[in-house]
């Protein structure tokens, strides 16, 4: 009779099942206690649960962080386990002896550890089915939520594990396919990072910042993975993983076919990687030293160099170490200096990229321009789809404007370079929109105080303010009701529910804004009550009361509620004041016990003179004097600052 010849070989799948088989428990009960049995306890009791509980945005809200350590530990422990074989020569040798070609045999230990970790998914899901129906919990989740839960944890297990069996053809020692795996998984987000903060230690302007969004996140399956409660799996994200999934099983499975037995034990199994992998640990840890040292340092150029060289040599070490598999490896520096050469020539390349740093488009390029103190929001409009986000000037006054600030940046770039971190520094962030489609993003760190002339006329713009100003976009219908907190003990909230006076507050906040200096903005900024507008369901814009708000001054006056709405004079029983220079202050805390201290101090009680300092203190960083309030009935104290150019003139003629 003529032999038959089975597809399964039924003792591979037995050996698999006693070697592998408690890997596949293990995931079941962490996943059982995890979900099913999760549920089981919160909504138990009807009426506790109907008390406490509301609904979920998906099922990977329940014990969270179990779930994800599953998943990120069991696939790779899986596959490290299924081709240990591969690095215990012994091991090798026996099985590769046996009458089996070795696409079977990678076959059967393959898709064996597929089904160890889709059973237990499986298995879950059906629980979780069985208990929703039970306990009728469809207040809480919907079936579909079931069903996606399964598709993604089978999608993210999958690809987890099918690297990992990559991996384990890459190597012949599994301590070290463990971390290679992990290396690997996480090598796309670490791999930009390191190279977009590294990148702007030398091409000045460089938008690292802007790159680096939370778009970062999807590069790696183990950062994806920690946004699953928060985040909704997209159908292009879908693809691409698919498509890795088969990606690495073809290459796993040529590689495979090409080892060599006697790899076993070796950290690289083959030999013309052996190089890839030792130049690549070296630049990583490179950039890493570079980016620790310079991040510390405040991009210094002295630290950062010492920490690409310091990242370079221990890169390289820990490399030879791993390959010779012995410390004694000081005698093979000839890789190390063509590696120190090759590098230095390279950021020679990069510093001759002048054409990058000096680009500002010309004005008839432009179509439109966005300056913002900050790049987060532009990257990644998704994610911050929920928060506003000023927009671009449009108007070619404003983006001359914006160009002759870029430029004279430029034109500073070493005095810019050589900023020591103070409270003036801020971020000067442009977006360039061109008419043909393209966009130029710069990014730099530049002294406030130096280009305060180049800034004035664009934020005093009309078309800037309505553009960068919430305040200028909302919608009155949205807005539930809008609450005054103002400072000191004993004032209550005014909330305003009237639609009508809601559209007439809306209003007069925005001609204030309107009508506000760039010098008041900012030395005003953080100061007077507190307005808070509570928009839809879970949704806030707070605003200040400042003193050079006249027209909404009059507003509140109108309706009797300015004296609820912020503090006046008659909240207080004096007010000392203080030169600045005059004492040596630390904390906010210390400042009043020391004025008690002092001989110069100013004490007003005059309700008019107390009235003018009010309008006039302010939050600025430039402190000519401080200004202690003193409640009436009360030991509770405010401290606020005033400038020069602010200072009453009664207060100047007392000091001076």
């Amino acid at each position: 009779m003529p032999s038959k010849i089975s597809l399964l070989n039924k003792e591979i799948i037995l050996q698999i099942i006693r070697s592998t088989g408690w890997i596949s428990i293990v995931y079941f009960l962490g996943l059982f206690f995890a979900l099913p049995l999760r549920m089981i306890m919160l909504y138990s009791d009807e009426k506790e649960r109907l008390q406490q509980y509301g609904p979920v945005n998906n099922l990977f809200e329940y014990n969270f962080e179990i779930q994800f350590v599953l998943m990120m530990v069991i696939p790779i422990l899986l596959s490290i386990f299924l081709f240990r074989f591969l690095h215990v020569k012994e091991a090798a040798d026996l099985l590769h002896s046996l009458p089996l070609r070795r696409g079977k045999i990678f076959h059967h230990y393959s898709l064996s550890g597929i089904m160890a970790l889709f059973l237990p998914l499986f298995l879950i899901a059906l629980i979780v089915l069985f208990v929703h129906s039970v306990l009728d919990l469809s207040i809480y989740f919907q079936v579909k939520d079931i069903f996606y839960w399964f598709g993604v944890m089978i999608l993210l297990n999958m690809l987890l594990f099918i690297v990992g069996i990559f991996v384990a053809m890459m190597t012949g020692i599994s301590a070290v396919q463990a971390v290679l795996t992990y290396i690997m998984l996480l090598f796309p987000v670490g791999f930009t990072v390191l190279s977009f903060t590294n990148l702007k230690y030398f091409l000045f302007g460089f938008p690292g910042d802007y790159y680096l969004n939370d778009n970062v996140l999807t590069l790696s399956p183990l950062t994806y993975a920690t946004e699953l409660q928060r985040r909704i799996v997209q159908w292009n994200e879908v693809g691409v993983y698919v498509a890795l999934i088969f990606i690495f099983y073809g290459l796993s499975l040529y590689f495979y076919k090409k080892r060599k037995i006697e790899s076993a034990s070796e950290a690289i199994a083959f030999v013309r990687l052996r190089g890839v992998f030792k130049y690549g640990v070296t630049f990583c840890t490179m950039l890493l030293g570079g980016m620790y040292f310079g991040e510390v340092q405040n991009n210094s150029t002295f630290w950062t160099i010492f920490g690409y060289l310091i990242g370079t040599v221990i890169g390289y070490y820990i490399a030879e170490m791993l390959l010779q598999k012995t410390w004694r490896v000081f005698h093979h520096l000839k890789g190390l200096f063509l590696y120190v050469g090759i590098v230095i020539v390279l950021i020679g390349v990069v510093q001759t990229l002048g054409f990058y740093e000096n680009k500002v488009p010309e004005q008839d390029e432009v179509k439109n321009v966005i300056l913002a103190d900050s790049p987060y929001g532009y990257g990644n409009q998704e994610f911050y789809s929920h928060l506003f986000v000023p927009l671009p000037l449009e108007e070619n006054k404003n983006i001359e404007a914006v160009r002759k600030l870029h430029q004279q940046i430029i034109d500073d770039k070493k005095v810019n370079i050589d900023l020591a971190e103070n409270e003036y520094l801020k971020t000067a962030f442009f977006l360039y929109e061109l008419n043909n489609g393209k966009k130029v993003i710069r990014q730099y760190r530049v002294h406030e105080k130096i280009y305060e002339d180049l800034y004035k006329p664009i934020y005093e713009s009309s078309e800037y303010k309505v553009a960068s100003n919430e305040i200028f976009h909302i919608d009155v219908e949205s807005v539930n009701h809008v609450s005054f907190r103002a400072n000191g003990p004993g004032k209550r909230d005014v909330i305003i529910h009237d639609q009508e006076e809601l559209k007439e507050l809306i209003k007069v906040l925005q001609a204030d804004n309107l009508n506000e200096s760039h010098e008041d903005s900012v030395y005003f900024s953080g100061r007077g009550s507190m307005i808070e507008f509570f928009i839809g369901d879970n949704y806030y814009l707070y605003l200040h009361f400042k003193p050079t708000y006249n027209q909404l001054n009059q507003w509140l006056e109108e309706r009797n509620l300015l004296k609820q709405t912020r503090v006046v004079p008659d909240d207080l029983s004096s007010i000392e004041i203080v030169k600045w220079d005059s004492i040596e202050f630390t904390h906010h805390e210390d400042i009043s016990g020391k004025i008690a201290n002092s001989d110069e101090v100013m004490k007003i009680t005059d309700k008019e003179q107390m009235d003018e300092v009010l309008n006039n203190a302010g939050w600025g960083p430039v402190h000519q004097y401080i200004a202690v309030l003193h409640y009436e009935g009360t030991e509770h104290t405010e401290i606020l600052y005033i400038d020069e150019p602010h200072s009453p003139d009664f207060v100047r003629s007392y000091f001076n």
